[in-house]
């Protein structure tokens, strides 16, 4: 059977979260390595149990002889999605290292803890919340011996029963945690190879400054690692890093990962005045999405002039029913408002949108196309329409899973999971809505876009081939479209010659 590669995979993204932690265990003067299954073997092909999906990096047996023999492992689960591989690597691991201590975090693990301690009994603790002072806690709690019941912000099994400890309060002073300690991981290779979540206009290095949200999206799981409180790291701290990795590793390029990069209108307009006077030549952007409240016209030219070239707006929704009931705090013509000054200073332009909550009907379906005509005819560069998918942690999943809409957290359910990225097919939980109906709707609404996006300015369609055909990538369309070719230029994947599910990788291993 052979497979063609532009089959269904993530992003590959250096490991941000991991390289933190990391940090802070070297620093506290614990000895550790890092296994990035991604970042070492970023184009080694692996083919899953469902044919129709693909994953990259190092197998499973690659990963065990890099791991080697260890007394803590520490696992990072990011994406609930990616469960069913992230579980079947930390087993074939363990059955290596049977006297091995294993230690899970991440947004997955935070979502649903006693799930993942029970569907894995060879994770031994679960670290909730922020990494960087419970990991070095509970390392030295396991050194000295002493009571994990001692150490706030994780769950474990004690005589046969979970325990969780008392919540861990989050880090206050966000400049004391150590930088990211890339040289533990192959930055190089995501650099050098254009490796990244955003647009790839030269060399990427991601950066976090900020933490949490202070928004409550029901169908976000955001609250249940971050809480609702949004801190920014201090100005100066930030342009610090960005300083010693433009030095350092030649970046030309930052990539913010931030959950809600600008809150502070005050925060933003320092740090691009600052950014401003280096004169560094750089670029940066916020390819997760942002709000509006604080992208003004004060604030939008500043942004370009400091290196803003590629915003990405998270509106979800353009039903003013749908926005309510999923708790997504936004003005709509706010947004649209903040659209076009980022438009009139030259900025490239993404909307994030979600269809087939579990309310939908045609009617708030029909209220979103006509934000999205509204958007291509204002000059917005490019639109991608997820599916919703009900992520384990977030208030959507609970009144699913309540109603018996979501009966198991089985593989078909993690399976679903990743319909939110690939427009190929849909999973429908509104009871208005079947499936493909619901992948009608999001590409409908795309072409719907591009349509009229490219028929008032026929220039772009012409720009995007260029790019294509010359590998420069100026918008998501660029990135997306040039992947696909790239596939389409390589050769297809026979299942004889490839990894089964044992060996996909994802998981990254501290």
């Amino acid at each position: 059977m052979v497979v063609p590669k532009w089959a269904h995979v993530s992003s590959i993204c250096p490991p941000l979260g991991l390289a933190y932690v990391a940090a802070s265990i070297r620093k506290a003067g614990f000895q550790l390595r890092c296994v990035d299954a991604l970042g070492e073997a970023p184009f080694h092909c692996l083919v899953l149990d469902n044919p129709n999906f693909l994953s990259y990096g190092l197998s499973t047996p690659q990963i065990i002889e890099q791991v080697g023999r260890v007394d803590i492992l520490g696992v990072s689960l990011m994406f609930s999605h990616d469960w069913p591989v992230h579980k079947a690597i930390i087993k074939a691991v363990h059955q290596a290292n049977p006297d091995v201590t294993v230690i899970c975090g991440g947004e997955h693990i935070n979502a649903v803890p006693e799930f993942c301690l029970q569907d894995c009994p060879e994770i031994d603790v679960c670290a909730l919340g922020e990494g960087e002072e419970t990991i070095i806690d509970l390392l030295n709690a396991l050194h000295d011996g002493r009571d994990l019941k001692t150490v706030p912000g994780i769950l474990f099994r004690s005589s046969g029963e979970f325990v969780r400890t008392p919540t861990r309060p989050r880090i206050r002073k966000l400049e004391e945690i150590p930088w990211p300690a890339w040289d533990l991981f192959p930055l190089e290779t995501y650099m050098a190879n254009g490796l990244g979540y955003g647009v790839n206009p030269g060399r990427t290095v991601p950066l976090l400054v900020s933490r949490g949200c202070p928004f409550e999206c029901t169908f976000c799981s955001s609250p249940q690692m971050w809480t609702t409180r949004w801190q920014a790291r201090p100005v100066d701290d930030v342009l610090r890093e960005m300083k010693y990795y433009v030095q350092h590793y030649r970046a030309q390029n930052f990539d913010f990962y931030d959950l809600t990069t600008i809150i502070r209108k005050d925060w933003i307009k320092e740090f691009c005045e600052k950014l401003i006077s280096k004169k560094w030549n750089i670029t940066w952007q916020m390819p997760a999405g942002t709000r509006a409240e604080a992208l003004d016209a004060e604030v939008l030219p500043l942004m370009y002039r400091s290196g803003q070239r590629n915003i990405s707006y998270a509106p979800e929704s353009g039903s003013p029913t749908t926005l309510k009931l999923i708790k997504k705090k936004v003005s709509l013509d706010r947004m649209k408002a903040s659209i076009r000054n980022a438009l009139k200073e030259g900025m490239n332009v993404k909307l994030n949108m979600i269809m087939g909550f579990p309310h939908e009907t045609r009617k708030e379906i029909f209220e979103s196309f006509r934000f999205l005509r509204d958007a291509a005819m204002l000059g917005v560069h490019d639109v991608y329409v997820a599916c919703f998918s009900p992520y384990p942690g977030s208030e959507l999943f609970d009144e699913l899973h309540q109603s018996g809409r979501i009966k198991a957290m089985d593989g078909v359910y993690f399976l679903m999971l990743t319909s939110y990225s690939d427009i190929r097919y849909s999973y429908s939980y509104s009871p208005h809505i079947t499936n493909a109906q619901l992948t009608r709707y999001r590409l409908g609404g795309m072409l719907m876009f591009y349509v009229i996006s490219y028929l008032l300015r026929p220039w772009r369609l012409f720009r995007v081939l260029y790019n294509v055909a010359v590998g420069r990538e100026e918008s998501r369309l660029d990135m997306a479209l040039g992947q696909m070719m790239d596939r389409l230029r390589g050769k297809k994947v026979n299942l004889k010659d490839v990894e089964p599910i044992s060996a996909a990788p994802t998981t990254r291993l501290s």
